[in-house]
């Protein structure tokens, strides 16, 4: 994929376009690393547009899916940190043993 890849492209996709958009990218990233491994790799900046290319469509289905998951309650997360406090304490007591 020789052409520049736009996040604002991406975000017209759907989930499983940009998926496919992935794996697409990633096979070109295995080829170019392959070749730049047997020394036929002329451009080797090819790899390093592979890579952005694939953290760019990443972050855009990662977006897509953090808008249709529900958003989490308040409740859950406060919880979450006082029970990792809690695992903390009784760990440092036990070393104190």
């Amino acid at each position: 994929m020789s052409e520049e890849i736009t996040a604002k492209d991406l975000r017209g996709n759907s989930p499983e376009e940009l998926l496919s958009t992935i794996g697409k990218l990633r096979e070109d990233l295995f080829k170019n690393r392959m070749k730049r491994v047997t020394n036929q790799l002329e451009n080797t900046m090819l790899i390093r547009h592979a890579r952005r290319d694939i953290a760019r469509v990443n972050t855009v289905l990662a977006e897509k899916l953090r808008a249709a998951a529900p958003a989490v309650p308040a409740d859950r997360t406060t919880a979450g940190s006082e029970k990792s406090k809690s695992k903390a304490m009784s760990s440092s007591k036990a070393k104190e043993k």
